[in-house]
């Protein structure tokens, strides 16, 4: 297991900073760990609101598939969940 100094080394990192991430291998983890290193850096996290909502199986499929397919061009993981958020997100906008 590599320690501290070489992770620093291979992150090209300035600085380690302990963050207070009560289980970073959680299935909400990675999104915990984002949420600490950007408070540690003195960003603000925007705020957000969880509603769950329902939808037909013809539409979450076709928010899959947007998801899959934007997943391939960002290379990076992206759920149908993130999709309808940014679409949501983006129609808002555009009324205001």
């Amino acid at each position: 297991m590599l320690d501290e100094a070489e992770i620093q080394r291979l992150l090209h990192a300035s600085r380690v900073v302990p963050l207070d991430v009560a289980n970073p291998h959680g299935p909400l983890g990675l999104e915990q760990l984002a949420g600490a290193v950007a408070l540690a850096r003195g960003e603000s996290l925007p705020q957000r609101v969880e509603r769950p909502i329902s939808l037909s199986v013809e539409a979450w499929a076709k928010l899959n598939d947007l998801a899959h397919t934007k997943a391939l061009q960002a290379e990076r993981p992206t759920s149908a969940s993130e999709v309808a958020a940014e679409l949501l997100e983006q129609l808002v906008s555009a009324q205001s």
